[in-house]
């Protein structure tokens, strides 16, 4: 199944809001950029310029390299495969590799990976795509990507958490071994209470999160993949999923895909719940920099004031009132400057979540279950 002649090709862009964001990154420099010789010249926190012009110029590099990264990067399919520049050389991802079963799935959520291609060009993702972009890439990526068949299962599958705790599953159920107890006690199947998969969408057969609920147990034993390493060692995700799937075989095995339709009510119910925990987590964070910023530009406009040389403010002039409104909104500035795209995450990480949430209530709602893969 190869490519048709009249493909029409599709060049995708990062999605806007990124964009807007490189442009926030100039505008920023060049306000910080001012204020700093601004400074200089009143001769508020005096530095020689040419370490200042030395600075300036190191961080002016790296923000139009950001700018190029940004504004360069493209995907592109048409008849041949997948292209993609990041910022001058276009990398092709050809239909043959797709259909021979070459392209996998990556470590993150949305990432193919092309183990045939050199370290720096071996995965892809349209995570900063945007919506439209994505899901049109998507949709092509899964028609044309052929999976691995399944892997073969064995007999025991080897986990080990931390230090001193590990599991085995086998046949029998699940085997828990701590640094007290050599032998482990053993769980079988029927007593396990359930096991929660979460993945990217319902296509992976791995998993983002496993939670396995054990009995008498007051939290589950997680297995996550931060930021695309495993935080145990032993068998792949896929190898366990697998085996607990096979296993837990009367709707113990529940699987929570983060994107897509969900396949059953339950499921939705699951996804509204993990996305109200997420926008929890934003609005802590969100508060946590605002009072960074307030706070920390008081303190930081103090020290660049030097309020020391003039103890009594009753003595203060207008010059003096002056000089420390400068020095504060100096101060903010300068903390602005890094805490505007922390703040500008948050924001476009709390509309995903609102979207994703007013997604699943409109499924819910319906009732219009799409079928997926559990």
């Amino acid at each position: 199944m190869s490519a048709p002649l009249a493909f029409h090709p599709l060049e995708l862009r990062l999605a806007p809001e990124w964009r807007r964001c490189a442009v926030y990154v100039v505008v920023g420099f060049v306000l910080v950029a001012a204020v700093v010789v601004g400074l200089n010249q009143a001769e508020v926190n005096k530095t020689p310029w040419v370490n200042l012009a030395a600075g300036l110029a190191v961080l002016g590099v790296a923000v139009l390299v950001l700018v190029a990264l940004v504004f360069r990067y493209r995907i592109r399919i048409d008849q041949h495969g997948v292209w993609r520049r990041r910022l001058f050389r276009w990398d092709l991802w050809p239909w043959e590799a797709f259909e021979a079963g070459k392209i996998r799935h990556g470590k993150y959520g949305d990432q193919i990976a092309f183990p045939d291609k050199p370290r720096y060009w071996r995965t892809m993702s349209a995570s900063l795509l945007g919506e439209r972009d994505r899901a049109a890439y998507e949709t092509v990526v899964r028609r044309y990507r052929v999976p691995l068949p399944p892997p073969e299962l064995p007999e025991v599958v080897a986990i080990k958490l931390g230090l001193w705790t590990r599991l085995e599953l086998s046949a029998d159920g699940v085997r828990r071994f701590t640094r007290l107890d050599e032998t482990g006690e053993l769980i079988p199947w029927r007593d396990v209470v359930r096991a929660e998969a979460i993945r990217a969408t319902h296509d992976r057969p791995d998993f983002a999160t496993l939670e396995l609920h054990l009995p008498g147990e007051p939290k589950p034993v997680r297995l996550v993949h931060h930021q695309g390493t495993p935080t145990w060692k032993g068998a792949d995700a896929e190898v366990i999923a697998r085996y607990l799937e096979r296993h837990l075989v009367d709707g113990r095995f529940q699987v929570t895909a983060l994107r897509g339709p969900p396949a059953n009510e339950a499921e939705a119910d699951r996804r509204l719940a993990r996305l109200a925990e997420g926008e929890q987590q934003l609005r802590m964070a969100r508060r946590f920099m605002r009072h960074m910023l307030v706070w920390g530009g008081l303190i930081l406009g103090v020290v660049m004031f030097d309020p020391w040389n003039r103890p009594n403010p009753a003595n203060w002039g207008r010059a003096d009132w002056l000089a420390a409104a400068v020095a504060v909104v100096a101060a903010t500035g300068l903390l602005a400057f890094h805490a505007v795209p922390h703040l500008g995450l948050v924001y476009f990480r709390g509309r995903d979540l609102r979207r994703d949430r007013d997604a699943v209530l409109r499924w819910r709602a319906d009732r219009t279950w799409t079928p997926a893969a559990t």
